[in-house]
């Protein structure tokens, strides 16, 4: 029978905890049709065994993976091998107390994503030591412009709507799933359940460098997916240093007066020939990197390579433009004028492609 709600819960040598979490669990979402589902690292301790006993009284069971480990696949491995319209993630280790979920589970009827969350008025972080605290500050700190309307983004506890997330899309890392789901799904509104983070009364906990260099490497990953327009800038950047190199080389470059005389060239200004030939060698590069990085994953619409050459030939005349104006009423220098020139036309040229050329599958 196809369950609702879907409780997700990494483990790893939990046998001690998943008993008492069960029963907490069960006790606190007695009106609802729901199933724990364990996801468990191959532990040694005998936590799978424990969990196929529980199996035989509540609507638990366990997925064991004997290839695999970490906490974010595991939640994904969870995900796929559920199918339920809710799903909640939650700790084994009884930090998150299981009392909370009717609540998630309520505010989730009306909201796509819904944090569990230790700084939401109501919510406490209980018993941490201030180094904890601090390191707790700077993780959720440094998520603040991936998302901004919650106010614990890096919260463990956390649930959502299954039909608002392409499992395919996520890219597990380290820890913090939550903060991945939450910024890869398609939410159209969030909310946040307040908790008290509760001490670990049995296991060791698992927090070390490794897991803190992993966050630094998701967030770099979801700071490149969120703001496209990062992606966009550095391939931006390797067309701007091809562009300015090759211009600046035909610049120095003389094998006919018509490079090297000042009007020469059908009476324009000597810099418009070599600035145009550099532009349509970066265009070309650009149009290739942002093909295959910058919009890698969406689909690219109907004749997309000739609405981007159209687009950048188009801005190429803008750019030109400003060129033009640059050297003539400001007396820069041509290089110095080409650079400003195609920063300043960068935002158009970004704005077009996303709309114009790339949509999101």
């Amino acid at each position: 029978m196809k369950k609702t709600l879907a409780i997700i819960v990494p483990t790893f040598n939990e046998r001690e905890n998943v008993g008492l979490l069960t029963e907490r669990v069960t006790a606190a979402l007695k009106n609802v049709n729901f199933e724990i589902l364990f996801v468990d690292d191959n532990s040694r301790d005998g936590t799978a065994e424990a969990i196929n006993q529980l199996a035989q009284k509540y609507p638990v069971r366990v997925l064991v993976r004997k290839d695999k480990r970490g906490l974010a696949s595991a939640v994904v491995d969870g995900i796929k091998a559920s199918d339920s319209e809710f799903v909640i993630v939650m700790d084994a280790d009884l930090q998150h107390p299981p009392e909370v979920l009717p609540a998630m589970f309520s505010a989730l009827q009306s909201h796509e994503l819904v944090m569990g969350s230790r700084y939401a008025k109501g919510g406490s972080p209980g018993e941490w030591k201030f180094t904890r605290k601090i390191v707790s500050f700077v993780a959720n700190l440094l998520a603040l412009p991936l998302l901004y309307r919650i106010k614990d983004r890096v919260s463990g506890l956390f649930g959502f709507r299954r039909a608002a997330l392409d499992v395919s899309k996520l890219s597990p890392v380290g820890w913090k799933i939550g903060l991945e789901i939450a910024v890869r799904g398609r939410y159209k509104s969030m909310s946040e359940v307040p908790y008290t983070f509760s001490p670990r009364a049995r296991g060791t906990s698992k927090l070390s460098r490794k897991i803190i260099w992993q966050y630094v490497q998701q967030l770099v990953a979801l700071y490149l997916a969120k703001f496209q327009i990062i992606n966009f800038m550095m391939v931006g950047g390797i067309g701007f240093i091809i562009n300015i190199a090759i211009m600046n080389a035909l610049i120095q470059w003389p094998p006919a007066p018509a490079f090297t005389v000042k009007g020469s060239f059908l009476g324009t200004d000597y810099y418009l020939l070599p600035f145009t030939i550099s532009s349509l060698v970066a265009i070309l590069s650009n149009y290739l990197l942002n093909k295959f990085w910058t919009f890698k994953g969406w689909t690219e619409k109907s004749f997309g390579g000739l609405r981007y050459f159209t687009m950048a030939l188009a801005t190429l005349l803008l750019d030109m433009l400003v060129l033009y104006l640059f050297a003539h009423y400001l007396n820069l220098p041509p290089v110095p004028a080409a650079a400003l020139a195609i920063l300043l036309v960068f935002i158009v040229r970004f704005l077009i492609a996303r709309k114009w050329v790339w949509m999101q599958k």
